[in-house]
């Protein structure tokens, strides 16, 4: 590419050369003493075009009014009157000026006496290189050299270049804008991890052409950078020609990450599938998935299901051809994760005339799979990679995103999922649920230092003395968290489990700590199979230096437990409730189809307790008994209240009857509290989230820290998200102090305690559901419900038998295994 830069003539004259040329008669051009020494026809920093002259001879040389042209006649510039060359000296000609002429990278410079004919020395050149000159100076060959204008010439050391491994691509370019903007080239992060590519250089076809990357630039994984490679304020940088190259080298110039070259302007090419397919000719889009230039086509993107129905994620495509069957062989399904496969139609699919295709995007039919997220893109390409349609959403509709009219609308909420049916256009309309205001402490603040986990946390919960474990649903890896502030928590150790052969991924969604201090996971697949069902629970024992083991492996499914699942849709989230607290409140076991208490002597080793799971393609929350001998049982179903589309965390108050289930985005991270009522688990009351907790959070973990010795404490409350916002996944709402409630009872100073001896069978007033609240007044927030004849009193016998452990000097350990 041409460069061309105005500045002055300019004749560079040695000063220790001046005393000499002013005195030294001058000789003529017949003398042949003046030789073309060094040219320069494009500068990486930006400086003008020369060409330098060098008198070989032993006296001054007057060249007043010689004559320069480039490979054109017609571009002509007079040396000015006075200037004269010494023996041994230099005088640097700047040609790109008013009235001259740039060197191009196939061009000539050559020198004339000042009658226009007489040719004194010329040079000619096929490419840019930059500088040329003579080596020796004046006599020797032309060469590639550094620049060097007017002192003598110095050859350039070529730098050796080697191809580096790097997860960063070069991922699109645009080098022809036809609405004029401005060249630009997309690098984007292939890898697991960050990649810092400070300092990082960008090249066109020129060797030295260079533009770095700013300072303290870290591509994240998965991210784009989009860097346009010329500053129009300053023209710093290169612009991108018709044949031309990008290339991308480390900052120290010698590593060659990755690069791509072209032949003819297309405007913009990219990668497609991004990051790792061919380059091709695709519509612009900076910073975004790559998408080849749309075609005409009569296959449009109907409908989309991203939240999972009972089929799990889908999208459907519909034929408005109402003659022609349209064979769509080879064509891909693409949602917005350039590190997702795309999924690929096999041979024979067809769409028959006015007819639908629905496709299972989480399902294992196609070899890959993906899961289509809250905020996501679907792209359909046909068999060549040309782009037939495509559809972008910003939240997981509450029933499909569809066309309407049917096949030929614009995409807005249907009424209710029709998968390879006409659309459900008839407006639809949002059901008014009912919350109450959230009832603990309402200052939500992050809780992590930004940058502690990337996305995918989902469960949390607290252990029995109060350590806080959280998980990640991406490789399972679990975390224990020390407190470092009041509302400030780190990483203190971590864990990555696998199955209990050693082998696979887990996908744990949930996670809860048991009596024993052992880790149960909830799972809806193996990481490593993304698009196979496998919606386990694991028991997890957690070793010292990160080691665990996974003892056991229920697949609910397997078991009969649960239906068929699609494979991102499973089990969400579980919570262990103690054998203890099941008897108390004399939860109901209708596994035999007739009602009868929760025995647990029935049921052998099963860990002391019950579990309750929460289902995400049911929506239902269920009860079950986990058996050490493989065997599971389903004790009872309930649902939560209508708040809670999906249960994505669960949280049960150890002591009490409160178990708390939390939705995430889809509902704006909305709760139902249940309780057990007559044995059943039954919703009590819904409530929003806290004013201070943003709508579109996608929080997948809840944990409830409350406080024993005072049950009326106001609780703290943390939640964990899938997406890490503002860079963090932890928040907190910090709850009250919680200290042993010393305030006389109406049984002090004498008399019998209520709910003591003598009271009666049942005890004094019952733990009432949905008093989990933490409220100063227990019974207020839930109303009035049955007695069971089961629920004990808890308050007054625990804080005394809490006391009475203070008093001894006891400590509960954590039990680790």
């Amino acid at each position: 590419m041409r460069r061309r830069r105005s500045a002055l003539l300019a004749a560079a004259l040695p000063a220790a050369l001046a005393a000499t040329l002013l005195t030294a008669p001058a000789a003529h051009a017949a003398d042949a003493d003046i030789v073309i020494n060094e040219v320069q026809s494009s500068s990486a920093t930006g400086a003008p075009d020369f060409i330098e002259l060098l008198n070989v001879g032993t006296t001054p040389v007057d060249i007043s009014e010689w004559l320069l042209k480039d490979s054109d006649d017609a571009r002509t510039l007079r040396v000015p009157t006075g200037t004269v060359i010494g023996p041994g000296g230099f005088a640097v000609l700047e040609t790109d000026v008013a009235g001259g002429f740039g060197l191009g990278a196939d061009d000539a410079a050559r020198v004339y006496a000042a009658d226009g004919v007489t040719l004194v020395d010329e040079v000619s050149w096929t490419d840019h290189a930059f500088t040329e000159g003579r080596l020796p100076d004046g006599t020797g060959d032309v060469v590639d050299t550094d620049p060097t204008p007017g002192a003598p010439n110095v050859g350039r050391v070529p730098v050796v270049v080697e191809p580096v491994e790097s997860p960063v691509v070069v991922n699109e370019v645009q080098s022809d804008d036809a609405a004029g903007g401005p060249d630009w080239v997309e690098l984007l992060n292939t890898g697991a991890a960050p990649v810092d590519v400070s300092g990082w250089i960008l090249r066109d076809d020129d060797d030295l052409s260079a533009l770095p990357i700013a300072s303290g630039t870290v591509l994240a994984p998965g991210a784009f950078l989009v860097v346009e490679t010329r500053d129009a304020a300053t023209d710093a940088g290169f612009g991108l020609g018709k044949a031309d190259e990008i290339r991308l080298f480390t900052a120290d110039g010698t590593g060659l990450v990755d690069g791509y070259a072209w032949t003819e302007h297309a405007t913009t090419e990219g990668r497609l599938p991004d990051g790792s397919g061919d380059f091709v000719d695709t519509a612009p889009t900076p910073g975004a998935a790559n998408a080849v230039r749309a075609v005409t086509s009569p296959v449009v993107l109907n409908e989309v299901e991203s939240n999972g129905d009972g089929r799990g994620d889908w999208i459907e495509l519909a034929n408005t051809d109402t003659v022609r069957t349209v064979d769509v062989s080879g064509w891909t399904i693409l949602d917005g994760d350039p590190t997702h496969e795309p999924i690929v139609l096999p041979e024979g699919t067809t769409i028959e005339s006015g007819g639908y295709l629905g496709v299972i995007t989480d399902g294992d039919a196609y070899g890959s799979s993906f899961g289509l997220g809250g905020e996501e893109t679907v792209t359909v390409r046909d068999a060549s990679g040309a782009v037939v349609d495509a559809y972008a959403w910003t939240a997981h509709a509450t029933t499909t995103y569809g066309r309407c009219p049917d096949t030929t609308g614009a995409f807005s909420l249907t009424a209710a999922g029709s998968f390879e049916l006409v659309n459900a256009c008839e407006t639809a309309e949002e059901p008014e649920v009912e919350t109450e205001p959230w009832p603990f402490a309402d200052d939500v603040v992050p809780a992590v230092a930004p940058g502690t986990w990337g996305d995918d946390m989902s469960g949390l919960d607290y252990a029995a003395d109060g350590t806080l474990f959280a998980v990640n649903n991406d490789n399972a890896e679990i975390f224990e968290l020390e407190q470092t502030g009041a509302t400030q928590f780190a990483i203190a150790q971590s864990w990555v489990p696998a199955y209990p052969d050693g082998t696979g991924t887990p996908d744990a969604e949930g996670l809860t700590v048991a009596g024993d201090g052992t880790i149960f996971l909830s799972t809806e697949r193996d990481n490593a199979a993304k698009g196979v069902s496998r919606p386990s629970v694991l028991r997890v024992e957690l070793g010292a230096d990160g080691a665990t083991t996974s003892t056991h492996e229920w697949n609910l499914t397997t078991a009969g437990a649960l239906p068929e699942l699609g494979a991102n849709v499973g089990i969400e989230a579980i919570e262990w409730i103690s054998d203890a607290d099941a008897t108390r409140l004399g939860v109901l076991d209708r596994s035999t189809g007739s009602a009868h208490a929760f025995d647990p002597a029935a049921y052998g080793d099963h860990f002391d307790g019950v579990f309750a799971i929460s289902v995400e393609q049911t929506g239902l929350l269920y009860l079950v008994v986990l058996q050490a001998s493989g065997e599971v049982t389903v004790l009872q179903t309930a649902s939560p209240g209508p708040a809670v589309e999906v249960t994505m965390a669960l949280d049960w108050r150890a002591g009490g009857n409160a178990l708390w289930a939390l939705c995430d985005d889809l509902c704006n991270s909305a709760s139902s509290e249940l309780a057990f009522v007559d044995g059943q688990l039954t919703a009590q009351r819904d409530v929003a989230a806290p004013t201070t907790m943003p709508a579109g959070y996608t929080n997948e973990g809840l944990a409830i820290d409350w406080c024993e010795v005072d049950p009326t404490a106001v609780p703290t409350v943390a939640w964990i998200s899938d997406s890490a916002h503002e860079g963090v996944s932890l928040r907190v709402a910090a709850g009250g102090a919680c200290v042993v409630d010393e305030t006389p009872g109406p049984g002090d100073g004498g008399g019998e305690v209520p709910g003591g001896p003598g009271e009666g069978s049942g005890g004094g007033d019952p733990v009432t559901p949905g008093a989990g609240s933490g409220s100063a007044d227990p019974g207020a927030s839930g109303g009035s419900l049955p007695r069971t004849g089961a629920e004990a009193p808890m308050g007054a016998p625990l804080a005394a038998a809490l006391l009475l452990l203070a008093g001894l000097g006891l400590l509960v350990a954590r039990r680790r295994a």
